[in-house]
């Protein structure tokens, strides 16, 4: 792999990216790479094992840089950008792919010139995927890449999505995962199995849905859920946001995300309640009002419906594991 500026001068990857740190440890072999401060600055992490590579960029450049990849070894790969904005590029694509904040993408590269172009001063915050035959074959994933109508892959399709809650959730997770050994190892191949079979979910429903504009108005619907926690939104309301009738909006979301309306967004809650009470001193009337509840007693009877425990008892029972 090299990288080269946008104006075609070629550059070394040794120019740019200063080794740190190379450790093998139960078979993954972790490089951390910094990069030189001359071209930007931030780190870039990568984890090898058993045909699956796992990078983490987290990074900013000076300038516009075009990283081209050469190598003969085809590949399945899933891109996750948090943040930036990213062009994918392919000798057989009739167009520059363009992967941008909150959205991920899936491609089979088969042994093709592989160009990622990324624009200066802009964080680039990206987990990209790459699962090589050896891991295709260990899970039994030659489907992928067959002409089944479901699933398979096209040499020159790429299939690309805005992160869903779960997805976010998965991809926190490996950011801030600090295992090390066997069970760094078999994190790391859970929560890749993970994306992966969500990012095919969507996709398969994707393909039975007729209606892109409609499949758009729910992502646009659970976008609306997950930013605004703090409010109690009526279906009423939210088919009003997107424009959808009612009935059209409840079905398809239940499609979609395997969930009623009502459900998912109780989950939201849940999960973001459980966060502000493990890791803020916030008051319980504070967190019930932060996740839509406005009467406290009603926020509790819910919570210990969920999670088999009153909020403060969950709040104590976490600060006593942490100190153990």
């Amino acid at each position: 792999m090299e990288i080269a500026i946008a104006n075609d001068d070629t550059l070394q990857l040794k120019k740019i990216l200063q080794l740190q740190n190379k450790s093998i440890n139960c078979g993954i072999t972790t490089y951390t790479y910094t990069v030189n401060a001359a071209y930007g600055n931030g780190i870039i992490t990568s984890y090898y094992f058993d045909g699956l590579l796992i990078t983490i960029i987290n990074a900013k450049f000076k300038k516009d840089f075009l990283f081209t990849s050469d190598h003969n070894l085809s590949s399945l790969e899933l891109s996750v950008l948090i943040e930036g904005e990213k062009i994918i590029r392919f000798s057989d694509f009739k167009n520059d792919l363009i992967l941008e904040k909150n959205e991920s993408c899936l491609l089979y590269n088969n042994n093709e010139d592989s160009k990622a172009f990324f624009y200066r001063d802009k964080p680039i915050n990206e987990i990209k995927i790459s699962m090589y035959d050896s891991f295709i074959q260990k899970h039994q994933m030659q489907a992928l890449l067959s002409n089944d109508k479901a699933l398979g892959l096209k040499k020159t399709e790429t299939f690309t999505q805005q992160l869903t809650s779960n997805m976010e959730k998965i991809v926190t997770e490996i950011l801030l995962n600090s295992q090390k050994g066997l069970l760094k190892r078999l994190f790391l191949e859970s929560k890749t199995l993970e994306l992966l079979h969500l990012q095919l979910a969507i996709r398969t429903k994707k393909a039975s849905n007729s209606n892109e504009n409609i499949l758009k108005k729910i992502y646009k619907v659970e976008a609306i859920l997950q930013t605004n926690l703090h409010e109690q939104i009526s279906i009423q309301q939210l088919a009003r946001k997107v424009l959808l009738n009612q009935n059209v909006l409840k079905n398809e979301f239940k499609k979609l995300f395997d969930e009623t309306i009502f459900n998912y967004a109780k989950k939201l809650r849940m999960e973001k309640a459980k966060n502000l009470l493990t890791h803020t001193q916030r008051p319980i009337y504070e967190v019930a009002d932060m996740v839509g509840y406005k009467n406290p007693t009603h926020f509790t009877a819910a919570f210990k419906k969920n999670e088999k425990k009153t909020p403060k008892e969950f709040r104590k029972n976490y600060m006593h594991n942490s100190k153990s």
